[in-house]
């Protein structure tokens, strides 16, 4: 039998989406997209501290746990995923909120690695690991590597980051592998994401054929994109 995989995502007070009154939809319609493309079996986890008024409107399949955040800046609170505290086990593939599963995950979902990340998408940065689409292995050796220098210095990792979680994988990637790279997706599946801005805006909103997920990185987000697609794919 196939190993379950962990698709997971965050949501917490004082995250950028907060106050957004479509937070919900966003988590709904990633678990859709995730039943609609993963054929692998999977659970559905949404990390928040939100109230009642967030979790009534999830949907059903989707399991909700509670998590620690050391310090409420930009999105390092996604950190906890790599602790023993969060119970996860085996691999794990977490997904931001601002994005568009358009295709099978199938094959990102395969990843059986310590850690895949994918690279930034402007031209010329190719090499610098971004993190909003990740994948890993539960493990003593990532919660020691990403989670318990933030949960012991949380300070230190705030001023190294400036909140962006990008910037802390860079780091420990350069400093644990001196300068090796750690898994990348264009590499595990080539041109299965993509950029909105960068890979389907200048096709005149045209979805390449083999994207299977779109990253809505800044705006517009997935629910003010017009194209067809964005509107046949997003479903909350």
């Amino acid at each position: 039998m196939a190993e379950e995989l962990n698709v997971v995502c965050f949501y917490w007070i004082g995250d950028r989406w907060h106050g957004d009154d479509r937070a919900h939809d966003y988590v709904n319609a990633l678990y859709n997209g995730a039943c609609a493309n993963l054929y692998l079996p999977f659970r559905f986890i949404c990390f928040t501290n939100e109230g009642p008024w967030f979790t009534e409107k999830l949907r059903k399949g989707i399991e909700v746990r509670s998590f620690f955040i050391p310090a409420n800046c930009g999105v390092l609170p996604r950190l906890f995923m790599f602790s023993t505290e969060s119970g996860l086990m085996g691999q794990v593939l977490a997904l931001d909120l601002d994005i568009v599963i358009t295709g099978s995950l199938d094959d990102i979902a395969r990843y059986r690695g310590p850690l895949a990340v994918r690279s930034k998408f402007k031209p010329g940065e190719e090499w610098k690991a971004d993190g909003d689409i990740i994948g890993f292995r539960a493990s003593p050796m990532n919660e020691v590597l990403f989670w318990l220098p933030f949960l012991h210095d949380p300070r230190s990792v705030v001023e190294l980051t400036g909140g962006r979680e990008r910037y802390w994988f860079r780091h420990v990637i350069k400093k644990q592998f001196e300068g090796a790279e750690c898994d990348r997706w264009n590499l595990l599946c080539p041109n299965q994401i993509v950029s909105y801005k960068r890979h389907v805006r200048p096709r005149h909103g045209e979805l390449p054929e083999n994207a299977r997920i779109v990253s809505c990185h800044g705006r517009p987000r997935p629910h003010e994109i017009e194209e067809p697609w964005a509107k046949s794919y997003w479903n909350p």
